[in-house]
């Protein structure tokens, strides 16, 4: 039996529109949103900012020397846009809640930034339910990296087999499962979580 249930946390526990901030902040850029997305995402700009080698105002300078952003265009207004890529999932904080009504302990692992962290940390049920935050920005590396997933072990004192893994991602859960936890691949908007929650904490 499962003791634990570890949540990613985009497109799982909120949603993801990446393009929500690429086309708010492409008015104040020489880029196109399309532009602007590739050249922000999937290389060492994002792996900089996710694992905390850079903080979110060096993050800013260097996203606006690619973009080219106007003067006009400050930090403050570009958190604001940076944060309309969560989005709520209703799903996924009832399947958070239901692993909790289930008596699992709970835990939020993620490859993150501090602006989207702060999503957590203003959402009652996300921030207070789990009873610890392994984000990538914190810990310093970020999936599939084994080591993020072996901080969680050493902070909570749980053995890998105890631990269910729910990702979006099927290569995280792969790298979970190397490890011993188990896992299982979430759809958004497809799948139910609390009824995988349910499932897999009564046949694990």
């Amino acid at each position: 039996m499962y003791k634990a249930v570890v949540f990613d946390f985009g497109n799982v526990l909120c949603g993801l529109d990446r393009m929500a901030f690429a086309r708010a902040a492409a008015r104040h850029s020489r880029l196109s949103p399309e532009e602007l997305d590739r050249a922000i995402w999937g290389g060492a700009l994002e792996r900089e900012h996710e694992t905390g080698l850079i903080d979110s105002r060096g993050y800013f300078r260097k996203v606006g020397e690619l973009a080219g952003f106007s003067p006009d265009y400050t930090y403050e207004m570009f958190f604001q846009d940076y944060l309309r890529i969560a989005l709520p999932n209703p799903d996924g904080e009832a399947g958070l809640l239901r692993a909790r009504e289930l008596g699992a302990r709970c835990f939020i692992l993620s490859n993150t930034s501090w602006m989207h962290a702060s999503v957590i940390f203003n959402n009652e049920t996300l921030a207070s339910v789990p009873e610890l935050h392994i984000l990538s920005y914190k810990v310093g590396f970020m999936k599939p990296d084994p080591r993020i997933w072996l901080k969680l072990l050493e902070y909570a004192g749980l053995a890998a087999s105890d631990c269910l893994y729910i990702d979006d991602v099927p290569g995280y859960c792969q790298a979970a499962q190397s490890l011993g936890f188990g896992a299982c691949v979430y759809r958004i908007g497809q799948d139910s979580l609390p009824r995988i929650v349910e499932t897999m904490l009564k046949s694990g």
